[in-house]
């Protein structure tokens, strides 16, 4: 009895260590080096523990570790949901518990592969990205997000995505994990050698890689561009917008105002330039009626736009609109993906109840067209609204169509907590390298911030502060191996992982 309670306690003990070490660095990027030896300690102990122990302990390091990183989605759903606060709490429970089940499927195949032998732990690198992403996310995390402050192993993404990082990412701890296990073999020593030796020439040539994006971007056409952030939820946005928008004396390709910065129009409104037929094409009240009378250039803005018998009660889309110097509406590009209970409830055609328990009011429509948007000059820009930026496969929808930069108009003036604010934009940045496209991020709280193709951010204002970013950004034409032919670094973990499981099975039946 006595030495059961003494295991729940180291188990209890380690769990907590664990836990920390992975969620931390959620909070504190600059921490990366401790998730890394977190998700080492996590390995070693789950390979030595039966199945379902090494389940449990997972799972519970996942809920420790989840919560801490997203520590703010109580508030976050009490503010955005008809649910109470503690309510609201647990909501984040349980989704922190689904979040959860990829670690649980991570300590059971580490047990699994571990009882065949030591040497099969390397099945689970495969094993982990086909788990990240199959199993469905909520968050939107991943491995490879604990590591946007070591820019040399983010490069890998041009060719496998998000995938890859994450990859190589478990794979340096996964090598450490397997020094922890066996640490006086030889044979122990040359696979680890091994796998860090991958890790260490594939950021060799991120270094490489990244001096190459960087030199090509600094000889690239370049599109001058304004990004306004301001709280459109504020009495006065409109005219904040336009005070900061005329107050650039400097020559300006295209200003940006961020998601929701317009009102409600309908979906046959072709110009500003006559203020009472705007008022009758328009939900009342309308701040932004004239968006912007002395635009000297264009203006990429947002609102939502409504058709016959949708007044005051849509169906709405969420619509971003091209508007030219004359006040014309030169042309519109709908958001394709909508934010689960934020925008819609998964569910709700069954359980129409969900939507009055989500606080949603009203019917928002999907858009079907991955174009980008042209200006005037005939550049192309590939746009985004919201969480679209931490879509890859939008991002890269658009960029494939033909999109030369990327640039995302997102609100979020509902979020209280920064950190919710500063995530997001750590979520979004892979869609950098991802494409190699320049990305303009124009959030109405934050973070507003340019990211360089390499994924570096070269500008960025503070959050929950009004304020505005002027410069120039590259316009790169070529399309990344990852850009064309999407997830296959995931199908081929997929693969991988399955054939591993099918042949420990093979070789235990011939035995």
């Amino acid at each position: 009895m006595r030495s059961i309670l003494l295991n729940f306690l180291i188990d209890v003990f380690m769990g907590v260590l664990i836990g920390c070490l992975i969620g931390f660095p959620w909070l504190y990027p600059e921490w990366f080096p401790l998730s890394v030896f977190g998700w080492a300690c996590l390995i070693a102990a789950a390979a030595k523990k039966p199945r379902f122990r090494a389940t449990v302990f997972c799972f519970s390091i996942g809920m420790l570790s989840l919560g801490i990183a997203f520590h703010w989605a109580p508030e976050s759903i009490a503010a955005t949901t008809n649910l109470s606060e503690p309510m609201s709490f647990v909501f984040f429970l349980g989704l922190v518990a689904w979040e959860s089940i990829a670690f649980a499927l991570l300590g059971l195949f580490a047990s699994i592969w571990m009882s065949r032998g030591e040497t099969w732990l390397w099945a689970l690198a495969p094993t982990w990205v086909a788990i990240e992403y199959v199993h469905p996310q909520i968050f939107s995390w991943s491995l490879a997000h604990t590591f946007l402050r070591f820019p040399p192993i983010l490069q890998i993404a041009e060719f496998t995505g998000t995938a890859g990082v994450a990859s190589l990412v478990f794979l340096l701890s996964l090598s450490i994990a397997r020094a922890m296990i066996a640490h006086r073999s030889y044979r122990s020593f040359l696979e680890c050698f091994a796998g860090l030796s991958i890790v260490a020439a594939a950021c060799l040539w991120g270094i490489a890689r990244a001096d190459f994006w960087r030199q090509k971007s600094s000889e690239a056409k370049k599109l001058r561009v304004v990004a306004i952030q301001v709280d459109p939820s504020q009495m006065g946005s409109v005219e904040e917008m336009q005070n900061r928008s005329a107050s650039v004396s400097d020559p300006v390709d295209l200003y940006i105002w961020p998601e929701s910065s317009l009102g409600n129009y309908h979906a046959s409104l072709e110009d500003f330039r006559d203020e009472v037929k705007t008022i009758m094409n328009s939900e009342q009240p309308n701040p932004a009626i004239t968006p912007f009378p002395e635009l000297r250039t264009e203006l990429l803005a947002n609102g939502k736009t409504f058709e016959d018998g949708g007044r005051d009660v849509g169906p709405y889309k969420n619509t971003t609109m091209l508007i030219d110097s004359e006040m014309r509406i030169k042309a519109r590009y709908v958001k394709r993906s909508l934010l689960p209970i934020g925008e819609y409830v998964p569910g709700e055609s069954w359980l129409p109840f969900l939507r009055d328990w989500a606080a949603l009011e009203s019917e928002l429509v999907r858009g079907i067209s991955d174009e980008p948007i042209v200006l005037a000059g005939g550049e192309k820009v590939g746009v985004l609204i919201c969480y679209e930026d931490m879509v890859p496969e939008n991002a890269c929808a658009t960029t494939r169509t033909g999109a030369q930069c990327l640039i995302a108009m997102i609100n979020g003036s509902r979020f209280a907590d920064i950190d919710t604010l500063i995530q997001h934009g750590w979520l979004a940045q892979l869609r950098t390298i991802e494409n190699r496209r320049a990305f303009v991020r124009c959030a109405a709280t934050g973070v507003t911030c340019i990211i360089a193709p390499d994924g570096t951010i070269s500008h960025s204002l503070p959050p929950k502060k009004n304020g505005m970013l002027v410069a120039s950004i590259p316009l790169i034409n070529e399309k990344t191996f990852y850009c064309r032919y999407g997830e296959w670094f995931s199908y081929l973990a997929i693969i991988a992982a399955i054939s591993s499981l099918f042949t420990r099975r093979f070789h235990s039946q011939r035995s």
